[in-house]
């Protein structure tokens, strides 16, 4: 009887760990960045952390959330980055634009990097991608 127990115990114990390796490989990972520092090198720090992210962790959805005095980050005549940020988009990184910052700057749709894609308000943006499982970084200082 021990030794059916043992087996049992055995059997259970690599069926978990089996389960624990595949469900770690398996994981979907998302990281929500919050841009809201007009200092370029925040912007090119967080940038390359994308980078690192992306090579310990393949597959990683990234959502960069621009907002406030950031927005010169994405804007088209002044951005330092954009070709940066349009090879990042590529890669499957979303550049987030807060349309209430827009507003706030009187700023249109055509005047951001076609990198960017759009949301109503970069708080709302925040709470909804945390209840979704979403794990926050504060980029810059």
């Amino acid at each position: 009887m021990k030794t059916r127990i043992h087996i049992f115990a055995l059997a259970f114990g690599m069926m978990l760990l089996t389960f624990s390796n595949t469900y770690a490989q398996t994981k979907a990972h998302k990281l929500l960045i919050d841009l809201n520092s007009a200092d370029t090198t925040d912007q090119g720090t967080m940038m390359r952390q994308i980078r690192n992210l992306w090579k310990e962790l393949p597959g990683t959805k990234v959502e960069v959330l621009i907002h406030g005095p950031a927005i010169a980050f994405i804007k088209k005549d002044s951005s330092p980055y954009a070709a940066q940020i349009e090879q990042l988009q590529k890669d499957g990184a979303v550049f987030a634009v807060c349309r209430n910052t827009m507003k706030r700057y009187k700023l249109a749709d055509t005047d951001i990097l076609p990198s960017g894609t759009f949301v109503p308000s970069a708080i709302a943006e925040t709470v909804l991608k945390q209840e979704e499982g979403w794990s926050y970084q504060k980029a810059g200082h």
